[in-house]
């Protein structure tokens, strides 16, 4: 039948690599996922075209039994992890009789039968709309398909099923029981003018792959709130737990403010339904407890507002054996004084009303060579093109505020120059480095200046402050999320509904 205007490719995402929950990246990702036909795992009477993307049968003409056939196999297995994997193949033509079998099957299974024909795999066949699962046993399961159909072949690695589709049309469960190990999509064919066209992921599905996804999802999160926690902490309910983990991780990082409304809160809650506020333990601040979150709070503070000067000299009035304990932190803070010197000058110079060319030679600083040897101070600014800032005294602030970073810089090379740990030489040079780019904010070494290195600076030294005070480096909440994800990433490895779950996500907005 000829392709009608109702079967035009729909714009569903639904590419494989969306489905994955733990992606690092997306490059990383399409690695291990099925993205064509193996030209070294097929049978010879097939050839593959446009790239390993279409396969057709070429002979020989006949065959001498019926389970004869010729069969493909996709250049790497599905993955477990990723929870659900679907692909979808167009039927480019089902010759007379369209003996063509699309499915999955384990790398121990013969390419000489369609999918379905032996034990671990399985196969929809479209001459006779049959499902075949392991060893030829059939079962009637949908319409036959034919050229311009498309068919999609899905397997569900949560609860351990196989589906199929036609034109976007989910034809329900085929096959339960699937095993969870190495499964390749595979396509079977055997007879001369058979061809098929593949879609692992590359372009948009015809089947909503999306709301199905999100649905699995949702019966996922379903099955977890099902589940009682008070085995888990038996002194308090569900929101009692809850609540205490989010007062323990505003109290502990330092959020004192919104630690005091939150109690508050809790506590006129508690009062209204006339319940013991007592037991959640998100009573006031302890007077020694709160002076420290002020301080805490008024450090982190500094450091997030770049004025890493007074969050030093705040830790040296409240904790002064903090830095002296912890080295490498003493230096991350001092490298992080300079990063902040570095971006003052670059958005001087670089700044809105500064126009478009730069405001210093980007060799001025060749004298940070990669051996980092420097002798004196750099007085020279030959390379300033002095009509390219608004006025003489803007020319002032900028040859300023550059000297007095090349002066940290030297001072602080001199107080960790004997010191070759590669936690101290390597952040070190790069931070010095970023003095040879006339816009460091442009360079390879741009993420120095990203403001999420404060974050991670301010909370490395909250957590030396804690555990200064005999506490623990990080929230209750924080271990929770962290033993979670752990968790999570284990056990979906091999499939599961631990698969579907991705405490990154936001899934009341996703599933609803």
């Amino acid at each position: 039948m000829g392709m009608s205007s109702a079967k035009k490719p729909q714009s569903h995402r639904g590419l494989a690599f969306d489905v994955v929950e733990h992606p690092p990246s997306r490059d990383e990702v399409t690695n291990f996922l099925p993205s064509r036909w193996n030209e070294n795992d097929k049978s010879a009477s097939l050839e593959l075209l446009n790239g390993g993307t279409e396969v057709r049968f070429i002979g020989p003409a006949k065959v001498s039994n019926e389970s004869d056939a010729a069969a493909v196999r996709a250049d790497r297995p599905m993955p477990p992890q990723c929870g659900l994997f679907y692909y979808e193949a167009t039927i480019v033509s089902a010759g007379k009789e369209g003996f063509i079998g699309i499915g999955f099957c384990t790398e121990k299974v013969s390419l000489s039968k369609l999918p379905g024909w032996e034990q671990e795999s399985w196969g929809y066949h479209g001459d006779d709309g049959n499902i075949f699962c392991c060893q030829g046993t059939r079962k009637s399961y949908g319409p036959k398909f034919n050229t311009d159909d498309i068919i999609g072949c899905g397997v569900n690695f949560r609860n351990n099923t196989a589906f199929f589709t036609r034109n976007g049309v989910l034809l329900g469960v085929a096959c339960r029981d699937i095993n969870k190990g190495r499964l390749y999509p595979v396509v079977g064919m055997k007879k001369a003018g058979e061809h098929v066209r593949v879609n692992f992921g590359q372009q948009g599905f015809f089947f909503d792959i999306d709301r199905y996804m999100k649905e699995e999802k949702a019966k996922t999160y379903e099955e977890i709130n099902r589940h009682s926690i008070t085995r888990l902490c038996p002194q308090l309910d569900e929101t009692a737990l809850i609540q205490a983990l989010v007062s323990q991780y505003l109290a502990h990082d330092g959020y004192v403010d919104t630690a005091r409304a939150f109690a508050e809160d809790v506590q006129n809650e508690s009062q209204a339904l006339d319940s013991d506020a007592s037991r959640l333990g998100i009573s006031s601040l302890d007077p020694k407890g709160d002076a420290d979150a002020v301080n805490r709070q008024r450090i982190r503070t500094a450091i997030l507002q770049g004025d890493v000067d007074l969050a030093l000299e705040l830790t040296e009035i409240f904790y002064p054996n903090v830095l002296k304990d912890n080295e490498l932190l003493f230096f991350r803070l001092r490298r992080r004084k300079l990063v902040e010197m570095i971006r003052e000058v670059a958005e001087t110079v670089h700044d809105d009303n500064a126009g478009q060319k730069n405001g210093y030679n980007g060799n001025t600083r060749n004298d940070f060579d990669h051996d980092m040897d420097i002798d004196e101070p750099a007085t020279s600014y030959e390379g300033m093109d002095v009509e390219d800032y608004q006025s003489q005294s803007k020319t002032s602030q900028v040859k300023n505020a550059l000297e007095a970073a090349v002066q940290y810089g030297q001072q602080l090379r001199i107080d960790f120059q004997s010191d070759g740990r590669p936690e101290i030489k390597k952040p070190l040079e790069e931070a010095f480095s970023l003095l040879a780019y006339t816009d460091p904010k442009s360079s390879v070494l741009a993420h120095l200046l990203d403001e999420e290195g404060r974050i991670a600076d301010g909370e490395e030294l909250n957590s030396a402050i804690l555990v200064s005070l005999g506490k623990s480096s990080a929230a209750a909440l924080e271990r929770l999320v962290k033993q979670s994800s752990v968790l999570i990433q284990d056990i979906s490895e091999e499939g599961g509904p631990g698969a579907f779950v991705n405490l990154r996500n936001d899934y009341l907005r996703d599933c609803y």
